[in-house]
């Protein structure tokens, strides 16, 4: 049996209603930034618990604007060095230099005791990202280290989407929250992404660096070196439609990760990654092992299961177009997470037989690598 590294599936009265909508766009006078992108915009503050929301063209555009806005003076930007590289390319956008963390070894968000070391008077910010959808268990120190030297906390939750821990929802958490709503993530637009805020400040100079940096009164007049980052009214149609199946969505993804842990439980060889207090999205499956996971992606390969991509298998720091800035730097926790975890199949779609088939897998591989 083949199992897909990822599947994406629209019901039928889903499909019925995008094209009825489709018709109503193209029967507008607009085809971006209409009547659906400020639709999504409005609910999708409502699932967040966020005052504002604000569409744009993808994450990587909400985390740009979002450090321009927080930064205005260009110090350094802290982000940990285990993300996607898409942070980083955002904080280099900006005009901003970037200074490493280290990670956590069980949330695998920004170690606290490494963020004191490393913030000061010359940071801008500090980024903080909901690795899988998880929140971590330290997220109340970061906040207290932020607060403390008056540094603007940004969130990357670009995999957290409904995500909470505590009294700690994904997208309040920070002065400013970034979503991504890429094919794979929680939910989609197709390519497309969203800051939220409780900041008139910050959100209007983000309104404003998103539509070429025109001002938001007069557009004849620009203010700022803007982006052209706006959102259609296809996506902005997509996110809305979306959004009202997402939590039944996130509750599958649960589900099936609650077999993994299951699964999983009092394993020695192989072990999951959980959030101990309120709810993961649960965008990644986890999984932590002895084995190098090169050898792993290849086995689970040989018996038709594309694993998917780590999270992640080469942090910053080794990244080709960063590593010279990091020659000296030591970032232990991120080294040794970057070999030894994998993230199996987990989405919505995944089924009884293909979710058995995956388990039978990793009985394999435990008698082919540890016995």
């Amino acid at each position: 049996m083949k199992v897909p590294i990822y599947k994406l599936e629209f019901e039928k009265n889903f499909i019925k209603e995008y094209q009825k909508g489709i018709r109503s766009i193209l029967n507008s006078d607009s085809l971006s930034e209409g009547n659906f992108v400020e639709k999504f915009e409005y609910n999708f503050a409502k699932f967040i618990n966020s005052k504002y929301a604000l569409a744009v063209s993808s994450g990587t555009a909400a985390l740009e604007i979002a450090f321009r806005a927080v930064n205005p003076r260009r110090k350094k930007i802290i982000i940990p060095t285990n993300t996607f590289f898409g942070t980083a390319v955002a904080v280099t956008r900006s005009n901003a230099q970037i200074q490493l963390c280290d990670i956590e070894n069980d949330t695998f968000s920004i170690c606290p005791e490494d963020l004191e070391k490393k913030i000061n008077k010359n940071i801008g910010a500090v980024c903080i990202v909901h690795v899988g959808g998880i929140i971590s268990k330290n997220i109340k120190n970061i906040i207290e280290i932020c607060k403390h030297y008056k540094v603007p906390l940004i969130e990357d939750a670009a995999h957290a989407h409904g995500s909470y821990y505590g009294n700690y929802r994904a997208g309040t958490i920070g002065d400013i929250a970034c979503f991504s709503f890429f094919p794979t993530k929680v939910m989609t637009t197709g390519e497309g992404g969203m800051v939220t805020t409780n900041t008139n400040k910050y959100l209007n100079m983000m309104k404003s660096l998103k539509n070429f940096g025109r001002d938001n009164n007069d557009i004849k007049f620009q203010i700022y070196d803007g982006h052209n980052y706006k959102m259609s009214e296809f996506q902005g149609l997509m996110g809305f439609m979306d959004l009202k199946r997402v939590k039944k969505r996130i509750k599958k993804r649960n589900d099936i990760a609650k077999k993994y842990n299951e699964y999983f439980k009092d394993n020695e060889y192989f072990w999951t990654v959980n959030q101990s207090k309120g709810l993961c999205s649960h965008y990644k499956q986890i999984i932590k092992t002895k084995v190098n996971n090169n050898l792993l992606r290849s086995f689970f390969k040989k018996n038709k299961i594309i694993l998917t991509s780590e999270v992640w298998k080469y942090p910053i720091h080794l990244q080709p177009f960063y590593k010279k800035n990091f020659k000296n730097s030591n970032f232990p926790n991120a080294n040794h997470f970057s070999k030894f975890h994998i993230c199996p199949p987990l989405y919505p779609e995944l089924n009884h037989k293909e979710f058995n088939h995956i388990i039978n897998t990793f009985e394999k591989a435990t008698k082919l690598f540890f016995k």
